[in-house]
């Protein structure tokens, strides 16, 4: 009878110091929860309200933005999450974004018609501005210019520029490049570079996301061309644009 007593004096003392130990080994916090007018709740923390709008920022990174006018309420929550979890699972967000661009599409240039044009570029700049999901970066790339009669190349350096036009894990989105592309070939000489492209982003985490989108480009350029006239060989230099479409392919990281 002793026996049994001290086995069940041992269980209980036993439970009492794992209970002890996960109490220790949490964290109690509070969250902001956004009520809206359909009664949906959105937990995480309130990183701007004003008179017209409300923006909160889960757990994950994502940002979420309401019209005040469809908040029905802000309240605070009491959650506890354990050290363990805190230890195993940070979210750290890098400040800057690496962005590797391939592209393929057709090109247009007066004096020899249509041409086939691949490229890629390497894109360094903000992964935000001021919490919200723009890209403002550089921009190093190649251009490979295919047309019937001669192929071209172009280094293009520009300052790149687009942005989400949403905050969830899927969104449509819009972008420019511009500046300067400089010909390979010394006989060629290179000018301005614009381009402009919309397409699609998938987020698959905090610092990594895929990029579809489809394109337009100008390059200005002198390119030096030759004629044969009367059997006498004629060289010029003749300013030009290529005009170039196609779609891209980017990974962000």
């Amino acid at each position: 009878m002793y026996l049994c007593s001290q086995i069940d004096y041992t269980l209980k003392f036993n439970k009492l110091i794992l209970l002890t130990v996960a109490l220790l080994l949490s964290t109690i916090t509070m969250a902001e929860v956004v009520v809206l007018n359909t009664g949906t709740r959105i937990q995480g923390e309130i990183i701007l309200q004003n008179e017209e709008v409300v923006i909160i920022k889960k757990k994950d990174g994502t940002r979420y933005q309401y019209p005040r006018s469809e908040v029905a309420s802000i309240q605070e929550e009491t959650t506890t999450q354990t050290v363990a979890e805190e230890t195993l699972s940070p979210i750290i967000i890098r400040p800057v974004a690496i962005r590797v661009q391939v592209s393929g599409g057709a090109v247009y240039l007066p004096i020899h018609g249509w041409g086939g044009q691949v490229g890629a570029d390497l894109q360094i700049g903000s992964r935000e501005i001021a919490g919200k999901p723009i890209f403002v970066g550089g921009s190093i790339g190649f251009r490979s210019k295919i047309l019937p009669e001669e192929s071209y190349t172009f280094i293009p350096l520009q300052v790149a520029v687009s942005s989400a036009l949403t905050t969830k894990r899927h969104a449509p989105y819009v972008g420019m490049n511009i500046g300067y592309g400089f010909s390979t070939d010394k006989q060629n000489k290179g000018g301005i570079s614009l381009s402009a492209y919309t397409g699609w982003t998938y987020h698959i985490n905090d610092n990594t996301s895929v990029l579809l989108s489809c394109f337009a480009e100008w390059q200005q350029a002198t390119v030096q061309t030759t004629e044969i006239i009367n059997n006498q060989s004629y060289t010029n230099n003749i300013g030009c644009n290529f005009v170039s479409i196609g779609a891209n392919v980017t990974i962000e990281f």
